[in-house]
């Protein structure tokens, strides 16, 4: 335990000296070899939260590690090899490169992922029970929303533009109440 402790502590003090891209290669390679992007990311997560890790370093290690992630699809469809499955494991790379281009490539794109991540980590500090509600929110409850705003559409226009013009109102009012009444610190 204590041999991986030093392991890790090595790690960051080395990291906070390396440039962004060593560092997503150094996120791509720990991936590799893990074969997960969530065990890498979790596993830095802690250091992060702890200040041992910079935000800004964790960005480039969690973009790295999602193009990691990438590689085991590709072994997986290489082994298949068939024409689909190449197809979208290079679809998934391609997807997670593109990502990295848009948000990361330029620096002053990485400001929205940073503050968006110190904004959901301060909401989190306030509201224990908020990263529980904010992942059931974003992975079920909006997908079903829109799933359920899809199938509205196809039985009938009329009442699902009536719908999606309650939605966007009712969003309106919450993030009014959540940005400019103090709703984020009740």
């Amino acid at each position: 335990k204590g041999l991986l402790m030093h392991s890790v502590v090595e790690f960051v003090r080395k990291s906070k000296k390396m440039n962004d891209y060593l560092v997503m290669l150094v996120g791509i390679a720990l991936t590799v070899v893990t074969q997960s992007s969530s065990v890498v990311t979790s596993a830095l997560t802690p250091l992060c939260g702890m200040g041992a890790l910079p935000l800004a370093q964790m960005l480039p290690l969690t973009l790295g590690a999602n193009i990691g992630t990438t590689a085991t699809a590709l072994m997986a469809s290489l082994a298949a090899f068939t024409h689909d499955a190449v197809h979208i494991a290079l679809c998934h790379i391609f997807f997670n490169i593109i990502g990295v281009l848009i948000w990361f490539a330029p620096p002053t794109m990485r400001r929205v992922p940073l503050a968006a991540a110190r904004r959901l980590g301060l909401y989190a500090s306030y509201c224990h029970s908020f990263p529980v509600a904010y992942v059931l929110l974003v992975f079920f409850g909006i997908p079903g929303l829109l799933l359920g705003l899809a199938s509205l559409f196809e039985a009938s226009a009329a009442v699902a533009v009536v719908v999606s013009l309650h939605l966007v109102a009712v969003f309106g009012r919450f993030e009014f109440w959540w940005l400019y009444q103090g709703g984020c610190y009740r």
